[in-house]
């Protein structure tokens, strides 16, 4: 479960903008591996990718509530967890890894060039404390920075451990990024992003599926 709630920022950070929107992308790490497909309409999101100890996983997300529902389909079982308690978890990690992303420097132009699916890209690293990483930028993508405006919003209601593309300051889109983590190097390419629409079904939870209270995140406690 901690290794999904990392990894949902990092797979979001291309998907929030005004319209509905369908975006695949291919996750590949030593953790997990496979595609990984989002959908959004307004102020619902739904992410389906592998579930690391078997099966598939499925997030919806409800930002005007701050409710967000995991199900484990293998296990029939739907989890519940507030936003502001996985932000306070996911911002403790942070500050556990002594990482300041105010204070991150801006990731710099390595004068690399390379074409990733259909956008000619420039590559970019960052090299600073714990975070190691690498961004293929396309500066033609389409809407780029109302899509990256609209990033945030997930970005800032969910927070983020360590590397999180949506607040870097780069002149474009990162269409594929390599970070390093604990476990390995991690690669996310984006497949694929339509707008269409998607239907309000997309975001209920099914029957018959046993409904948990997840425990809290450790350093969901703020007074701690």
């Amino acid at each position: 479960m901690k290794l999904l709630l990392h990894i949902a920022p990092l797979v979001f950070a291309a998907v929030l903008a005004r319209a509905d929107l369908v975006i695949e992308q291919k996750m590949e790490s030593a953790a997990m591996n496979g595609n990984v497909t989002m959908k959004v309409k307004g102020d619902q999101a739904r992410m389906d990718m592998p579930n690391p100890v078997g099966g598939n996983v499925t997030m919806l997300i409800n930002f005007k509530s701050g409710d967000m529902v995991t199900l484990m389909h293998q296990q029939k079982m739907a989890m519940k967890l507030n936003l502001a308690d996985v932000k306070k978890q996911q911002d403790a990690g942070q500050k556990a890894l002594g990482v300041d992303l105010a204070k991150i420097e801006k990731p710099k132009a390595t004068g690399q060039k390379e074409k990733v699916g259909e956008y000619n890209t420039e590559i970019y690293e960052m090299n600073q404390g714990p975070i190691q990483a690498k961004m293929w930028v396309a500066k033609d993508f389409p809407n780029a920075q109302a899509i990256k405006d609209q990033m945030l919003k997930f970005s800032n209601s969910m927070g983020s451990a360590g590397f999180d593309p949506s607040k870097l300051d780069v002149p474009g889109m990162v269409v594929k990024s390599e970070m390093g983590t604990a476990a390995g190097k991690m690669t996310v390419t984006l497949v694929k992003a339509k707008e269409e629409p998607v239907d309000e079904k997309e975001f209920v939870k099914p029957e018959g599926y046993q409904e948990l209270e997840m425990p809290k995140l450790p350093g969901a406690d703020a007074s701690k």
